[in-house]
């Protein structure tokens, strides 16, 4: 039942309504903490699962080719499917397809990773040069990136590997120099507010360079989005390459995901296994490093953490 009783405070009398609080809420709230992003990560069984089936693939690919046999062999029967001997099948040369997909597994990483890295490269130094100076040097540098995203990124690699050939360095960097303008605007306008906070203003006011600034306050505080970004930009490395070498537009001297697929074309309706088994570890590492930048992203939203 409520009950009114009457409270002197400071000398004066107030009508409280209800029973007291059991226990003093003051105190409780500066003791409250953001559980750390590395906790909320492993907190997703998802963000676990993914993380250790992309682990895997990824040492799979590393140590594989040192087990899976000579992947341009010719001394194997044709087109046998799979086996207890051949757990992969042949293809139609006689190659150990394991072999094969082993190889082009390492090379296909190789690219998604290498053409992350040099578009966040590019991205973070230009994005944050922007952002933090603004004026004249933010408008040339805004209007590189514009430059930069009108050019199809397709047509870009086919003039490239007609004039320098379809060498798998090129491929990498011109998907590279196609992919950071994103990671630009995203670094931008982080960039841009973070370096209206308070304790940036206290660095100005005491001096320090702008390279420093940005060095040491802005960047740590501004590249979480972009840390998602490239994270999620590794499996649309890995799709790009493989689409180019389905089309033909690859390293004619390698063997990548993407082309064991086209080689597989002419066979799909009597070697199933040529297509499934690339195909399959295209998708399982586009999954992976999509759900793992899909956790990193709640783990470093500071609304989605659990306060404690």
């Amino acid at each position: 039942m409520t009950l009114n009783r009457d409270r002197t405070i400071g000398g004066s009398t107030s009508s409280v309504v209800g029973d007291p609080p059991s226990e003093p809420v003051l105190g409780r709230v500066g003791t409250r903490r953001r559980e750390s992003p590395t906790a909320i990560f492993f907190r997703k069984p998802t963000a676990i699962v993914f993380l250790a089936l992309l682990a895997a693939m990824v040492l799979v690919a590393l140590l594989g080719p040192v087990f899976g046999g000579d992947p341009v062999s010719t001394a194997h029967p044709v087109m046998q499917p799979p086996s207890a001997e051949y757990p992969l099948g042949t293809d139609h040369l006689g190659r150990d397809f394991l072999a094969r997909v082993l190889h082009g597994g390492r090379l296909s990483l190789f690219v998604g990773f290498a053409v992350a890295l040099l578009s966040m490269t590019l991205g973070v130094v230009i994005g944050s040069l922007a952002g933090y100076y603004g004026g004249a040097i933010d408008v040339v540098l805004v209007k590189i990136v514009e430059f930069f995203m009108a050019i199809p990124g397709l047509v870009l690699v086919l003039v490239a590997a007609a004039i320098l050939g379809a060498n798998i360095f090129v491929i990498i960097a011109i998907l590279g120099l196609t992919g950071w303008p994103g990671v630009a605007r995203i670094m931008r306008a982080e960039t841009a507010r973070v370096a209206q906070l308070g304790y940036v203003e206290s660095a100005r006011a005491a001096g320090f360079r702008g390279v420093r600034i940005l060095w040491s306050d802005i960047l740590p505080n501004a590249i979480a989005p972009v840390i998602v970004s490239t994270t999620m930009s590794v499996g649309t490395a890995i799709l790009a390459e493989s689409g180019l070498a389905f089309l033909g537009i690859g390293d004619a001297n390698r063997a990548t995901w993407g082309s064991l697929l086209n080689d597989a074309q002419p066979y799909l309706s009597t070697a199933w296994w040529m297509a499934l088994f690339p195909g399959l570890c295209i998708f399982l590492v586009v999954l992976a490093v999509n759900m793992i930048g899909d956790a990193i992203n709640d783990s470093l939203n500071p609304s989605i953490g659990r306060v404690k």
